[in-house]
């Protein structure tokens, strides 16, 4: 009778413990392999979720910064249009001057003799084309047009649409890096069609860009109009444009201290109502004495032009009335002045006859004044303008044992549960736009953001804890 030793007994334990090992080799590679898919989906994710956070912040930069040029381009187009009304003004005064020339009223050779040969040849140049205030009224009718149609139409449409251009740019930018990584290529001719159909998810956690910027009225204040008077403030053209030039000799017993006088005056202004003027005129003060008043000055008016908008009005301190005379044939010019009006003729600066001359003949130039414009509320300066997103990505889409991977697809208890119950890789970005200037101040102060300067540029930031913990929740 054959009887098994110890020994054979022992014979295919080896196999059993050999099919154990493999098994767990097998498993161990198993989830190796899935767990290298996810961590490597998982960081292609998370760049390029930053990368379209980014690209959602610099669109923001781009759209305020575009808004900033818009506002620049207000202030250039008021700038153009102070031109606009101080030269219609010269062309009107150009016109006086030939005018009174023509009559001699002064003569240009007593101007010459009391005041200089320069003075004299000045009086006998002025003219004026005969179309220049047509002309100039329509180059400010375009200028007032493209500042209340084109520019606030573009500014606002910036506005409006950011969110929506924000949003599509960070999802074209997502899809194109994560279609690239699904197809193994960094070619994206043809990564179109596969990214609408990438199992790709893009939600905002949060967003301070409602109500961030608003539109605001250009009043004396802050914003626009403390801009263009600034800028206007660099061109002699639209400074004070007075003169006086007094003759050299005595000219009464009365009042020897005193002279003949040629005043010149001009000025360009922005009115309360934000449309603009501007007022030239020149006049002969001639001294004169009589036992009732004294020493006065008599104003002859050589010169005067205005141009302003419709309905402003003039500013304080011009001497002017509505039914100043023709000439003063029939009548005194000191008894007129006194009885009715409150001039000064004995010690004035100013020439009221020649602004009642431009007055009466002044050019009303359709105006809508300033426009309102785009810029940050004072409460928001200080907030950063930053958004955060939630990107999310099929697990269908991973080389996992239960996606697309050409291994077997275990079940049951063996399932691959790495992605959470979303079954989803799930990462959050965040990124923001922030106010820099390009060098420091001159005066080495700080700057508030502004929407007047194009310094907005783009940075990613860093996720809050509340954002994290509503990445959590939706795993």
């Amino acid at each position: 009778m054959f009887t098994r030793t110890p020994e054979s007994l022992q014979h295919g334990q080896a196999l059993v413990l050999g099919m154990v090992v493999v098994s767990v080799a097998v498993a161990s590679l198993v989830v190796l392999y899935n767990l290298g898919q996810t961590v490597e989906g998982r960081l292609r994710l998370t760049h390029a979720a930053d990368a379209a956070a980014y690209s959602g912040a610099l669109e923001q930069a781009r759209t305020l910064n575009a808004i900033a040029y818009v506002n620049r381009t207000h202030i250039a187009h008021q700038v153009a249009m102070a031109h606009l009304v101080t030269l219609a003004a010269a062309a009107q005064y150009g016109g006086a001057l030939h005018t009174q020339h023509t009559r001699r009223n002064p003569p240009a050779g007593l101007i010459a003799m009391l005041f200089g040969a320069d003075m004299g040849l000045a009086y006998r140049a002025g003219q004026a084309p005969s179309d220049a205030q047509s002309r100039l009224a329509g180059a400010f009718a375009q200028h007032d047009r493209a500042v209340h149609r084109v520019l606030k139409a573009g500014a606002e449409s910036a506005r409006a649409g950011l969110v929506a251009t924000r949003d599509r740019i960070m999802r074209k930018v997502l899809e194109a890096n994560m279609v690239d990584f699904e197809s193994g290529s960094g070619s994206g001719s043809d990564s179109g069609v596969g990214a609408r159909s990438s199992g790709l998810a893009l939600d905002l956690l949060s967003d301070n860009w409602p109500g961030f910027i608003g539109r605001s009225a250009a009043t004396r204040d802050a914003g626009l109009r403390p801009a263009v008077e600034q800028a206007t403030e660099r061109y002699r053209f639209l400074n004070s444009r007075d003169a006086t030039r007094r003759n050299a000799w005595p000219v009464s017993r009365r009042c020897p201290l005193k002279r003949h006088e040629l005043r010149r005056r001009g000025m360009t202004w922005l009115g309360p109502d934000g449309r603009w003027g501007a007022l030239d005129t020149q006049s002969f003060h001639a001294l004169r004495s009589n036992r009732w008043i004294g020493c006065y000055f008599r104003e002859y008016a050589m010169g005067w032009g205005t141009a302003q908008g419709k309905k402003s009005q003039t500013p304080d301190g011009i001497d002017y009335v509505d039914d100043a005379p023709a000439d003063f044939s029939q009548e005194d010019f000191w008894r007129w002045v006194q009885q009715s009006t409150g001039w000064d003729i004995f010690s004035g600066a100013t020439n009221p006859m020649a602004n009642s001359y431009a007055m009466a003949s002044a050019q009303r130039w359709p105006a809508s004044g300033l426009p309102s414009y785009l810029e940050i509320p004072t409460e928001r300066m200080r907030d950063p303008l930053r958004f955060a997103v939630r990107v999310a990505w099929s697990g269908a889409r991973l080389k996992t044992t239960d996606a697309d991977s050409a291994l077997a697809q275990p079940r049951g208890r063996f399932r691959y549960d790495g992605l959470g119950q979303s079954g989803a890789i799930t990462v959050a970005s965040a990124a923001e736009t922030y106010f820099l200037r390009p060098e420091p101040r001159a005066d080495k102060k700080s700057e508030l953001p502004t929407l007047f300067r194009p310094y907005w540029q783009a940075r990613l930031s860093a996720i809050t804890r509340d954002e994290a913990l509503r990445i959590r929740e939706a795993r």
